[in-house]
């Protein structure tokens, strides 16, 4: 019998396998892409807020020196900037204006930029621009080992300090923010908040070292919003971008071509036909050409990035967010589903009795089924608005049903199996003797019919083992599927490993009252100790023994 011990020590397994899942592998990586799919697989979900329009500063610059850029390109913000204003001197103007772009310690322009930027504060249009938190590191950022004085000298501090307009408390990070984000193939996270050590800041005796740069999509939208708590924060602690492809940002796009008159007329649409409207928008102004991070296969301009992130905080009540930091949901949800499995898997066991003996089989079903639960499962949150993390708990799940296979196949071993009847009689032998037993054994069992008049069904290895199958588990399987087992207990019967293996497996099942052994023997020498109690057929005390046999055969409950 399977002791609790034994059962002991599957539960320590799973339990020392889910902590393992839960500490070891980058799971988020699926969780990512079921992400992704389900962001695509939204009904009539637009995926850029009707409220966002991207400008492109479309420049035209080749060949132009550095000095010649920067001065064209902040020229041409100045006159958006000043153009805006236009606007929202009429009530038409943009609800805000978002800079993706980073101003360097440059005085190109400073005084014009923090001019126009001073003016839409006025006229109550907020100015937001990116802070590159990347900009004394060229290729990867290492959060602790960059300070915040060395990026201050890389930024133009009087045009961020200008930016510093929000009624929230003046600190050493006001009107610095980051649009830093980590895109792969389908989506990029955005991490919220960044944190940069200070030396300045203990110098003016602040306590606290370190300075905080705020998510720039976050700071609009809480902005905008008028929350006073970061509602947002509270729901993700970063922000899964689903990224489009790049036609779909186009129909809100616009080129920026100042003209005399710096009206709207300015503004010529990516799309043909289209006419902008800023009226109570928030308007994204990037550089798509420029601004591009490469993940290999496809190269995203950064300023779609932070256009994709902002419309994903506006609409995160509707569009798809992932709890991947919800350990209690990952724990909760590897356990049920791991239940869930074992479940369908005993239920398969017990009542499918064509199933016993195929316990792989049975491991391979329990686990489909538990995944199309699974799927509905999904398909329930995702009418939510929300996406589950499935990493772990299709793990768990695999890792459950090999387990549960494992435990199946323990009933085997000790024989307590109930079997699905397959077989009405088992011949065991040694091949040694295969002649004898096919001519004096199975030849007349397979003749043999029984009172109602049907054929024996037979287990005989010859006939019943195919090339290429496992031997041993076909077998043990076998007698397990088998009403009587029939030894033929000759000198060498049970010293062969098989023969051995099928006579102590029948023996554990006949205890159990799961089988009748119906032993016939070559002479009572030849009968191990360790069952000279059970009753055989002497085949040199009974000439006639096959008859025997058949007559114990009729008289068998279960054979019809």
């Amino acid at each position: 019998m399977l002791t609790l011990k034994r059962l002991a020590i599957y539960l320590v397994t799973f339990v020392v396998t889910a902590i393992l899942l839960l500490s070891v592998g980058n799971w988020k990586q699926i969780d990512t892409y079921l992400t992704a799919f389900s962001n695509k697989t939204i009904d009539n979900q637009p995926i850029v807020n009707d409220d966002i329009v991207f400008v492109d500063l479309a420049p035209d610059m080749l060949g132009e020196s550095t000095c010649a850029i920067i001065q064209k390109k902040r020229q041409k913000v100045v006159d958006m900037l000043d153009a805006f204003a236009k606007e929202a001197e009429v009530s038409k103007g943009p609800k805000a204006v978002v800079l993706d772009l980073w101003f360097s310690r440059d005085s190109t322009q400073r005084k014009n930029l923090i001019r126009a930027i001073q003016n839409l504060r006025e006229l109550k249009t907020p100015v937001y621009a990116a802070y590159n938190i990347n900009a004394s590191n060229e290729n990867n950022v290492e959060i602790d080992s960059i300070g915040f004085d060395n990026l201050e000298a890389n930024h133009d501090v009087d045009i961020y300090n200008a930016l510093s307009y929000t009624s929230d408390s003046i600190h050493l990070g006001s009107g610095r923010y980051h649009a830093y984000s980590f895109p792969i193939t389908n989506v990029a996270f955005y991490e919220f908040d960044y944190w940069f050590k200070s030396e300045f800041s203990e110098l003016i005796g602040d306590e606290n070292p370190y300075v905080l740069i705020e998510s720039l999509a976050l700071k609009v939208v809480t902005d905008l919003e008028k929350s006073k708590t970061r509602s947002h924060e509270k729901k993700r602690r970063g922000s899964i971008i689903p990224m489009a492809t790049l036609d779909e940002i186009m129909s809100s796009s616009y080129m920026f071509f100042p003209d005399s008159t710096l009206t709207l007329n300015s503004f010529l649409s990516a799309k043909e036909g289209n006419v902008i409207d800023i009226d109570h928008k928030i308007v994204v102004v990037g550089d798509p050409q420029n601004d591009v991070v490469d993940l290999g296969s496809i190269a995203i301009p950064g300023p779609y990035i932070l256009t994709w992130a902002i419309s994903d905080l506006l609409d995160y009540n509707i569009r798809l967010n992932l709890p991947i930091e919800s350990t209690a949901l990952i724990i909760g949800q590897m356990l049920f589903f791991a239940l869930f499995v074992v479940m369908i898997y005993a239920l398969l066991f017990k009542y499918v009795k064509s199933l016993q003996t195929k316990p792989i089989l049975i491991a391979i079903i329990s686990f489909l089924l538990s995944l199309l639960f699974l799927y509905v499962y999904y398909k329930v949150i995702l009418s939510f608005n929300a996406v589950i993390p499935v990493g772990q708990t299709l793990a768990t799940m695999l890792v459950t049903a090999v387990l549960s296979w494992h435990f199946a196949y323990k009933f085997l071993t000790t024989g307590v199996a109930e079997g699905s009847e397959k077989y009405d009689v088992f011949i065991s032998y040694s091949h040694g003797n295969s002649e004898w037993v096919k001519k004096n054994v199975y030849e007349p069992l397979k003749a043999f019919r029984t009172p109602k008049g049907n054929k024996l069904k037979i287990f005989f290895d010859v006939k019943s083992i195919g090339i290429g199958e496992p031997f041993t588990s076909k077998y043990m399987w076998g007698i397990v599927d088998s009403k009587v087992f029939i030894p033929i207990i000759s000198e060498e019967y049970y010293g062969k490993n098989h023969c051995k293996n099928e006579m102590d497996l029948a023996y554990k099942r006949s205890v159990e009252k799961l089988l009748d052994i119906k032993p016939i023997a070559f002479s009572y020498q030849c009968v191990p100790d360790i069952y000279t109690h059970i009753n055989f057929v002497d085949i040199n005390v009974n000439k006639d023994f096959i008859k025997a046999i058949e007559e114990s055969l009729n008289s068998h409950k279960g054979i019809a």
